[in-house]
């Protein structure tokens, strides 16, 4: 299967909220370091008590969420999962696995830091997007 252009991968970034405040020749950045993923019927993908290390973007196909064997929710194109990974390790209580076939925008914890060392603007605007999250949760 061929991957997904820089444009492509751009659009489907454009969808995180994490990176709501980046502009686009910011997440093309960011586009450079995901990788596409393709993932058959059945593929766990997040386990519960396993450390993330990456965040997804859903591209195509659909990955179920479900915590102690209950279906919680269907996610599908643009979805994320694991939004927090590239801040935070801690593994989530629920697994996620393909429901059909899946392709999934990957960035990893390490090629994002690595990034970001090199580009502190990115960094700046990341944080300013988390403080205007955390601002709103507070004024509710």
């Amino acid at each position: 299967m061929i991957e997904r252009n820089i444009v492509e991968k751009v659009i489907a970034l454009e969808g995180v909220e994490l990176l709501s405040g980046l502009t686009p020749d910011q997440l093309s950045q960011i586009a450079l370091i995901a990788r596409e993923v393709n993932y058959p019927p059945g593929k766990l993908i997040l386990r519960p008590n396993v450390p993330l290390d990456a965040l997804y973007v859903i591209l195509d196909g659909s990955v179920e969420i479900a915590r102690n064997g209950e279906v919680l929710h269907v996610a599908r194109q643009s979805e994320v999962l694991g939004s927090w990974a590239l801040f935070d390790d801690s593994p989530l209580p629920v697994t996620a696995k393909t429901v059909d076939d899946t392709a999934l925008l990957k960035i990893s914890r390490d090629d994002f830091y690595d990034l970001l060392s090199d580009h502190m603007e990115l960094a700046a605007a990341i944080f300013s997007t988390l403080v205007r999250r955390f601002r709103k949760l507070l004024e509710q």
